[in-house]
């Protein structure tokens, strides 16, 4: 019998993982919950949770504590895209949900799967970063409108830069400090502090046009650097006098190139076989976690400890 899914929300990322998932003969989409009935098969939320084993959450950021709190509550296994919540009230009451559920709770940070991100982690396996810098931008909060406005995204890190405060995360582990300025509405730069004593720097801007790459991150380590090039490329030199390598990811498919469908397959595995979340719910609300500091920082021009 296949596992029967669910989406929350039938926007663009919903179609993301629907087009992988039904690639999966392990799985079935059976219902789809929106408000907009041209885009749904049910707007009834609790209707869609009852038909089905596993619910995504994929509506708007503001809803998704809500809704994945409900899902959790109803015994279902729960994908929840980023951000996990947008407040830390919300992130503490769906962490708690979560942790008490003996079900799936898999949150889409779906950078950790894109390869060039997976190859940094590699290669710093044996050579430890001592430094980093990294840059995550948009070209602008115009198009599609929604993501100029913060009713619906929580805010520009909860709608774009969280991907790299997860990120930061999964590559050195947990940030203890921070200390965040604003140079306009939404350019944020930052000083970082991690557990481990390493530092990094961190720049986002909204509006500084489409100029590639959009996101970078540079990590040194003794007489090694590591480069990438959005999710498309990296390029690195390890040790004195070694010659610089490049791999190239450009002609992947989007899906996995960007690690969509290793994160959607991650989540089946996890429950048809009982285990555990490829990314878990502490990792979605430390991700939050930071978002705040880093909105704190900037209103109250000071260091944040985490």
């Amino acid at each position: 019998m296949k596992l029967k899914i669910g989406f929350a929300g039938n926007g663009f990322i919903a179609g993301v993982h629907q087009a992988n998932l039904k690639r999966d003969d392990r799985v079935e989409v059976v219902s789809i919950f929106d408000t907009d009935p041209a885009r749904g098969t049910t707007q009834d939320f609790d209707q869609m949770v009852e038909a089905v084993d596993a619910v995504y959450i994929t509506a708007p950021n503001t809803h998704h504590s809500r809704l994945a709190a409900a899902a959790v509550k109803a015994g279902k296994h729960v994908f929840c895209e980023k951000p996990f919540a947008t407040t830390m009230e919300d992130a503490k009451m769906l962490l708690d949900v979560a942790e008490k559920t003996d079900k799936v709770f898999q949150v889409g940070h779906n950078r950790r799967f894109a390869n060039v991100y997976k190859r940094v982690k590699e290669l710093t396996a044996n050579a430890p970063a001592h430094t980093a810098h990294m840059k995550m931008n948009r070209g602008e909060l115009l198009n599609p409108v929604w993501t100029g406005d913060e009713s619906v995204t929580g805010g520009f890190l909860f709608e774009t830069p969280i991907h790299f405060f997860d990120m930061m995360r999964f590559q050195f582990g947990d940030i203890g400090s921070l200390d965040a300025r604003l140079s306009g509405p939404n350019d944020f730069s930052m000083m970082v502090e991690f557990v481990s004593g390493m530092w990094a720097t961190f720049v986002t801007s909204a509006d500084c046009s489409w100029y590639f790459p959009y996101e970078r991150m540079e990590v040194f380590s003794s007489y090694s650097t590591i480069e990438t090039l959005e999710m498309e490329e990296i390029k690195y030199c390890l040790g004195l006098g070694q010659l610089t390598q490049s791999e190239s990811f450009y002609r992947l498919d989007m899906h996995d190139k960007w690690g969509f469908r290793e994160e959607d397959r991650l989540f089946v595995d996890a429950v048809l076989s009982g285990g555990k979340p490829a990314v878990a719910a502490i990792d979605g609300y430390k991700s939050v976690e930071i978002s705040c500091a880093v909105y704190e920082s900037t209103r109250e021009k000071k260091r944040i400890q985490l």
